[in-house]
């Protein structure tokens, strides 16, 4: 990036910072969340070609973008809470396959324990707490092709570590565990 580039951009940040923070406190309730989400729209609005990209005022273009980060952060908020509220209802992977086969449930406990723990914590949130893929990468902040890895690697390291089981499994899926 250009010299001219960087000073264009700091001059950016500094006039608009503090208003922008004061407008996504006003949404978030929170100082801090507040803060990280107008540096997050900055990280965005520094990443991408903002001179040649924004065809709006830079100010309504700062402002409409921490709106939509103050929406995705109380949406990610709800569903973490959702998410800890399922955890604390429903406990762990065994409450979901009780009454099957003891071997099967101790070899699913063994094959997920293997998984990465990203891989596995996507699995779960994804079969278990049946989060659709973009919820799952709102609650763990990563990107959708980053979930939908994870359940790849996840669901292939399942199948191989399974494939003894598969008829059993596939009785327990047709039942809804």
């Amino acid at each position: 990036m250009s010299l001219q580039k960087e000073t264009n951009f700091e001059q950016v940040f500094r006039e608009h910072f503090k208003a922008l923070h004061g407008y996504a406190y006003k949404i978030l309730d929170d100082s801090d969340t507040a803060e990280e989400a107008v540096q997050q729209v900055f990280l965005r609005f520094w990443e991408r070609d903002w001179e040649n990209v924004i065809h709006t005022s830079v100010k309504s273009y700062l402002y409409k973008s921490v709106y939509y980060e103050c929406l995705n952060v109380i949406k990610r908020g709800h569903l973490k809470q959702r998410y800890a509220t399922h955890q604390q209802q429903h406990g762990n992977v065994e409450t979901y396959i009780d009454g099957a086969d003891k071997e099967l449930k101790n070899q699913l406990h063994v094959a997920l324990s293997k998984l990465p723990e990203k891989s596995r914590v996507v699995f779960e949130m994804s079969r278990f707490q049946e989060l659709k893929y973009h919820e799952i990468a709102a609650v763990l902040e990563l990107s959708l092709k980053t979930v939908e890895g994870h359940m790849t690697k996840a669901l292939r390291h399942l199948r191989i570590h399974l494939a003894d089981y598969l008829n059993i499994i596939v009785i327990l899926l047709i039942n809804g565990l």
